[in-house]
């Protein structure tokens, strides 16, 4: 296991510029930057490199929610889990508003915990408003002024972070693995997460849309390193959809593009929409490896050992085009098979980079063909397999070589699909087949017709009648 890096945990109230601060240090536009009170709610992670130093910046929800907002307990939670696990806490205030009484009861608590603390005064933007940060001062506190929109002062900032952390002249930790969570809202996408890392790392809701942001978590698995994407539940797109809400569903299609393996959540306890199958369809697009995972499977009463060979069909009829697709059965709230994603993500990578010689493909043509003659697309020359070569990884492609003017049927070519991935374990992975034609060579011309039996002079003499007497 690696070491951790050290965390630098950013705090303070709601829109003091927390969120722009991270998303500038981290170069990432990971964090979701709006006018509205309360948009972070799950704490976010970004590794940072600064002059030779690495370490963990998190960004937190606001310290202040609003005691109608359903999430002001979790939020704070996180907040003060993140405090505890940090080497240096940032805590960051308002130019433009001043000191406020909030602010001191929160610096008041952070005291307490006996950590080093920078006071980053944001939206100092020119030298009228860094004259006003100078009522800060009565804090005592080491301070940095900075603006986070526009990048004032972030360096020196920067510095003094990698001034105060030790232990963090370290590798990144680089993943071997990107893994993203996909799924509807309210599908146990966040309690799988919790449960895989044994620890409530997302905040979890029966509201949908909990989660705002992907997340970012790396995990090390049996000596791989994964990095597990938590997206936004992706719902179907409506007029009346908020802003959060679609940046959301942006960043989870987003995720997706630069995974290398998707899992697509479902709710197994109920029955399966639309939805779902627009997200399997637009997961398929992409030609990425996918699994599905059936989580909430304690839901489900009365189990026995047929139970889930008829939920397996069940999926298998629903999605008729993602036959290749394994299934995981789970469940977070009963930590049941959980873990078994990340083994499962493992095997779908490397079937993703799996190459095959260009003499096992012949091998297997001839068996193929052995089994199954190749039928006729359009016209009446029935086509020959001349050969087949991988071209690609990742996912896995191929070219099937046929004579000219000639055509193969579409069944033939899924059979010949469905067997590559049967012969050459291609399981949740997409296989791209193309069906090239080209001239014959000399030596294919040679078998191209058989050669019709010469007639020799006696078969080709017509017998006489015998003469009447």
């Amino acid at each position: 296991m690696a070491r951790e890096l050290p965390f630098v945990v950013i705090v303070g109230r709601s829109n003091v510029g927390k969120s722009t601060l991270f998303n500038a240090v981290s170069e990432q536009k990971k964090a979701l930057v709006l006018p509205e009170a309360g948009t972070t709610r799950d704490r976010l992670e970004s590794q940072v490199m600064w002059r030779k130093k690495q370490f963990t910046l998190v960004d937190t929800g606001g310290l202040d929610p609003s005691k109608q907002d359903i999430y002001h307990d979790p939020i704070i939670a996180q907040a003060s889990q993140a405090q505890s696990q940090a080497a240096l806490i940032l805590f960051m205030v308002d130019a433009d508003i001043g000191p406020l009484p909030q602010d001191q009861q929160i610096i008041k608590s952070l005291r307490k915990l006996g950590k080093p603390i920078i006071l980053v005064i944001n939206k100092c933007d020119n030298a009228k408003k860094r004259k006003l940060a100078n009522a800060f001062a009565r804090f005592k506190l080491d301070t940095q002024k900075i603006s986070a929109i526009n990048g004032s002062g972030i360096g020196d900032l920067l510095d003094k972070i990698t001034e105060l952390i030790k232990d963090a002249d370290v590798e990144h930790i680089k993943s071997d693995i990107t893994l993203a969570l996909i799924g509807k809202p309210n599908v146990g996408k966040s309690s799988l997460l919790n449960s895989i890392l044994g620890k409530e790392r997302m905040i979890v809701s029966e509201t949908p849309h909990t989660t705002r942001d992907s997340q970012d978590v790396v995990i090390e698995y049996k000596d791989t390193a994964f990095d597990v994407i938590d997206t936004a539940g992706i719902r179907r797109k409506t007029k009346h959809g908020n802003e959060v809400e679609h940046l959301s569903i942006n960043k989870s299609i987003a995720a997706i593009n630069r995974s290398d393996v998707v899992a697509l959540v479902m709710d197994i306890s109920e029955k399966l929409t639309s939805q779902d199958h627009r997200l399997a369809r637009e997961i398929e697009d992409t030609n990425k490896g996918l699994f599905i995972v059936a989580n909430k499977w304690d839901k489900i009463p009365e189990k026995d050992e047929k139970t889930i060979n008829k939920y397996t069909d069940y999926i298998a009829s629903s999605f008729p085009n993602l036959s290749w697709v394994p299934i995981i059965f789970t469940s977070a709230q009963d930590n049941k098979r959980t873990k078994e994603i990340l083994t499962l993500a493992s095997d779908v990578k490397k079937n993703l980079s799996r190459e095959i010689t260009d003499n096992a493909l012949s091998k297997f043509l001839k068996a193929s063909i052995k089994k199954r003659k190749p039928t006729i697309g359009k016209g009446t020359r029935r086509p020959r397999l001349l050969s087949l070569k991988q071209t690609a990884t990742n996912p896995p492609s191929f070219i099937l070589d046929i004579p000219n003017k000639t055509k193969l049927a579409l069944s033939y070519k899924q059979y010949l699909t469905n067997s590559l991935r049967e012969k050459f374990d291609f399981e949740g992975v997409p296989i791209k087949l193309v069906v090239k034609e080209r001239e014959l060579k000399k030596d294919e011309m040679n078998i191209e017709k058989p050669k019709k039996k010469r007639m020799t002079h006696r078969s080709r003499r017509i017998p006489r009648k015998n003469p009447k007497r």
